[in-house]
């Protein structure tokens, strides 16, 4: 009587069923996530002003608060000191943007007037990722920071300590 191995032939068996659902968990979420992606998409063109800039929000934190998304997944956020900020335009905001990017080679917080602004403005520059139906990167908080895209707007949702702090931003196109 022959000498058959059934353990072998059962672990070759369940190595393949094993292989095949490892497969299945590593495409799977990709092609749903591809499928949300572009439902919404960053917008690269302007910015985006957080709502109540310029009126009792700005006053009580001392600033207007912008977020421009830039190529290859960098954001930045830009805080200019508030009553200044009423007075600085548009098409200004965009060049202070693109005027910091140029000089942050990597993830950066930096301070300067950029040879555009008559009083200094604080600009972060960070990668952003994503996670599931939202964008994540660090924003100076314990936790990281979560923006979800909507039709010309986003919300910028912050952790708390208590419960979140979620943040409108309305979207600015500039030419």
């Amino acid at each position: 009587m022959p000498n058959t191995n059934y353990y072998s032939a059962w672990s070759s068996k369940v190595k393949s069923l094993l292989l095949g659902l490892l497969l299945a968990a590593v495409a799977l979420p990709d092609s749903a996530w591809s499928a949300q992606q572009s439902e919404f998409t960053e917008n690269l063109s302007g910015f985006y002003s957080r709502d109540g800039n310029n009126g009792s929000p700005a006053q009580a934190a001392g600033n207007n608060i912008y977020i421009k998304f830039f190529e290859n997944r960098w954001i930045g956020m830009m805080f200019i000191p508030y009553p200044y900020a009423i007075k600085v335009d548009a098409p200004v905001i965009t060049r202070v943007f693109d005027a910091a990017r140029k000089q942050a080679s990597s993830a950066a917080l930096m301070k300067g007037k950029y040879k555009l602004l008559a009083e200094a403005a604080t600009i972060q520059i960070e990668r952003y990722g994503y996670l599931e139906d939202r964008i994540v990167f660090e924003c100076g908080s314990l936790s990281p920071c979560t923006i979800k895209l909507g039709d010309d707007f986003l919300e910028l949702i912050k952790p708390g300590v208590i419960n979140e702090h979620i943040v409108r931003y309305s979207h600015v196109a500039t030419p």
